[in-house]
């Protein structure tokens, strides 16, 4: 949901700020994040628990300060380094989307060429319901689609799609 006039972020925080859902900030407009389902929320321990066994620093919902004028929340952050307080203003390792039956593809792919430019080194979107996922980097900023047999590829990390899902299985009906 957009709002009807251009907020500034201060506005933007006092207006937004602890409201459920959550809201980002993007150019000037509050969009309503889409509703998590719980395969999204388990998907979100999932992966924190694969990056946190491969040296990674992982947090979940963490807003994004890397421009003045958008202040975007990927479902999970992960980095090599420690993160800054109380936001990240540079960019981290990897940001991480995991698709919700709302959300379209085509807008996730946006946000993921932003998240580049800003100069996020590697984007992940996951797709739930077809155990699928894009890859996005500097070289490929369309995306490359990753088949249920393929790996979540970041730096010397590894994560096959099938360890991933077999996780999720283990905790969802």
């Amino acid at each position: 949901m957009a709002t009807a006039t251009h907020l500034s972020l201060e506005e933007f925080h006092r207006l937004y700020d602890g409201v459920k859902p959550n809201y980002e900030y993007w150019f000037g407009e509050a969009i309503q994040k889409p509703m998590a389902t719980s395969v999204h929320g388990v998907l979100q321990c999932v992966l924190i628990m694969l990056l946190r066994a491969r040296g990674w620093i992982v947090a979940p919902e963490v807003t994004l300060k890397l421009v003045p004028d958008a202040a975007p929340v990927p479902d999970l952050i992960a980095s090599r380094e420690r993160l800054q307080l109380p936001y990240p203003t540079k960019p981290v390792g990897i940001c991480i989307e995991i698709l919700s039956p709302d959300d379209r593809l085509k807008n996730t792919i946006e946000k993921g060429k932003h998240y580049l430019a800003w100069g996020v080194p590697h984007v992940w979107i996951v797709e739930p319901q077809s155990r699928t996922a894009w890859m996005m980097t500097r070289e490929h900023p369309e995306g490359v689609w990753v088949h249920p047999d393929g790996n979540l590829l970041a730096e010397d990390t590894g994560i096959s799609l099938s360890e991933l899902f077999a996780e999720v299985d283990k905790m969802v009906v």
